[in-house]
């Protein structure tokens, strides 16, 4: 009896508090074969508003079919921004009155005028890998 309750114990101890799941972000309209794509992902509105991102990466374009894998993504509400460098400024570069003039991109691929809210490009993760994607505008 002891013996099964400590192989129990270990077991309990063992199995993770949060699942994890991979998502893979593929890049749709990625017309410019050069520069870099600046990914970032939210786990919030106010994380999105300050720019916290709980993860990011820097995707040299050399094809037309970019994609990114978000490694063990814990289970849990994420929004994804991304956007194409085309000058090498690490910036999304922007019109006179605000209109991004580099490609840009975010995960649910919202219709919206002005800058996403958190709840516009929400995505869910669980336990299955998830498959975003992104329509580069």
């Amino acid at each position: 009896m002891k013996t099964h309750l400590t192989a129990l114990t270990l077991f309990t101890m063992m199995t993770p508090f949060s699942e994890a799941a991979d998502v893979t972000v593929n890049f749709a309209g990625v017309n410019t074969l050069s520069g870099q794509l600046y990914l970032a992902v939210y786990a919030s509105e106010e994380d999105m508003k300050s720019r916290k991102a709980i993860q990011s990466q820097i995707i040299t374009v050399h094809k037309a079919d970019q994609k990114a894998v978000l490694a063990d993504l814990p289970s849990g509400h994420y929004g994804v921004m991304v956007f194409q460098d085309l000058d090498g400024n690490r910036d999304l570069n922007s019109n006179l009155i605000g209109i991004p003039t580099e490609p840009y991109g975010f995960s649910t691929n919202p219709r919206v005028m002005g800058p996403p809210s958190f709840s516009d490009i929400q995505f869910d993760v669980a336990t299955t890998p998830v498959h975003l994607t992104i329509n580069m505008e």
